[in-house]
């Protein structure tokens, strides 16, 4: 049988990505992961499931999620600057692409 090494695979494709986008918000630059996590491609999964079910405390424990596998260690100091939903939604909006998605309905808006 054959080995796949997905380290080296990964290893690839973070030299040809280069540094992952940057997102500025507050006047500092926090600089995300080269890939998106796949824990956010599915966190975007479950946020649909919630918003069909109307549980804006889920969405809202979704988007944290979100913001602790995009920021990691600097999550803290980005939440420090006080980002609203709508900052999270046009995050999630605007990154998205960068990455090779559609963000679709994943964001949610501020009630």
């Amino acid at each position: 049988m054959g080995n796949v090494d997905l380290d080296a695979v990964r290893a690839a494709r973070h030299e040809l990505n280069g540094v992952g986008p940057t997102v500025t918000f507050g006047g500092v630059t926090f600089e995300l992961p080269n890939e998106l996590p796949f824990t956010v491609v599915e966190s975007v999964r479950q946020m649909g499931v919630a918003q069909a079910a109307d549980d804006g405390f889920a969405v809202s424990e979704i988007i944290n999620d979100m913001g602790q596998y995009l920021f990691g260690a600097r999550y803290e100091e980005f939440l420090a600057l006080g980002p609203s939903m709508s900052d999270m939604s046009a995050l999630l909006e605007n990154i998205a692409p960068m990455y090779g998605m559609n963000a679709g309905e994943s964001a949610a808006s501020e009630d």
